[in-house]
């Protein structure tokens, strides 16, 4: 799988459609932005959400539907998605995945989540420890889905990834998880995420920090930065960073030690994504059987191992059992 050049050219090759769409982006937040404002308590209305939750669980094919739906902005999907991208289809972004997915929820969901604190809707059977607005899986979705079709720039999986992210967050209606208001406010910190994330990572490349930089220097900005945001006061803030520092860590060493190639058959493809996915059960969420995850370092380490496991050891692995042949390496690990 290849990735096209990343220009700041987001949406579309032709300046008139690229200026068009980022000014529709622009208008979007606005308005909703400006909706949230003056219909706040109508969009938090419990008994829309109640009507709503009741069509879902009189409905068991409904449900399932929207069970499985609300499963594409989740966390442990992205998780196994972008792993089995690592491995076997382009290793630069399924990494980019491993940053952003955490990453995004942070910033978008789970810092203002604690600054607004709000209750999430009084659903029998909903219990959730974190607080409601705005929705973390459709912010998730609208900046994991929108960093995936801006770098691939097709056409039909823009289509897709917008279908993706109006049912992820009509989802969380729909199973009572939260108000149409908490879904709006994800779609705008969601927006605001991927245009700040693009602007800075365009502005990195074209500058060549990351280039005029050590390797040394590299890795530890890596696990620095992550360990730094692991102290920010929120509910998931140990695991989501943890998630960045190992899959960061990794990637800088499997860079410079293995360099593996995506090259192989569809049976050593099959077989890298069991066993990695095994492991990653065994780590998360085997370990909370034996460890207290509630330990902020202890979760950290736990999270970082996961996705140092994807980008580092599970390539090592790998290699030792065969799963990707060595006339497709760049460099073997002696």
């Amino acid at each position: 799988m290849e990735i096209p050049p990343l220009t700041r050219y987001y949406f579309s090759p032709k300046p008139g459609q690229e200026r068009a769409i980022r000014w529709f982006c622009f208008l979007l937040v606005v308005i909703i932005s400006l909706a949230l404002y003056y219909y706040w308590v109508p969009l938090r209305d419990p008994e829309f959400t109640y009507s709503m939750v009741s069509v879902t669980v009189e409905n068991l094919l409904v449900f399932l539907f929207f069970q499985f739906i609300t499963t594409l902005g989740s966390e442990g999907f992205f998780l196994v998605f972008f792993s089995v991208i690592y491995w076997s289809f382009n290793k630069t972004l399924g990494f980019w995945g491993l940053i952003v997915m955490p990453l995004s929820v942070l910033v978008t969901s789970e810092i203002p989540k604690d600054i607004v604190r709000l209750p999430r809707p009084d659903v029998p059977g909903v219990v959730v420890p974190t607080y409601t607005f705005p929705s973390g899986h459709t912010s998730g979705a609208v900046s994991v889905w929108g960093f995936m079709a801006i770098l691939l720039k097709k056409r039909w999986f823009w289509m897709f990834s917008l279908i993706i992210m109006f049912l992820v967050g009509l989802s969380r209606i729909m199973l009572g998880y939260h108000y149409p208001g908490d879904v709006l406010g994800g779609v705008v910190t969601g927006i605001v995420f991927l245009a700040m994330f693009f602007g800075v990572g365009l502005s990195i490349l074209e500058k060549n920090w990351d280039k005029n930089l050590s390797f040394t220097l590299l890795l530890f900005i890596a696990l620095a930065l992550p360990i730094a945001m692991s102290f920010i006061p929120a509910y998931y803030a140990p695991r989501l960073t943890g998630y960045m520092a190992g899959a960061a860590a990794g990637y800088l060493l499997e860079k410079r030690n293995i360099n593996f190639s995506n090259a192989g058959h569809w049976r050593q493809h099959f077989s890298k994504a069991l066993l990695g996915m095994g492991v990653i059960a065994l780590i998360i969420p085997g370990f909370d059987l034996f460890l207290p995850d509630e330990i902020q370092i202890i979760n950290f380490i736990q999270h970082a191992f996961a996705t140092f496991w994807i980008t580092y050891l599970a390539p090592w692995l790998f290699i030792r059992l065969g799963l990707i042949n060595a006339k497709h390496l760049n460099c073997m690990v002696k």
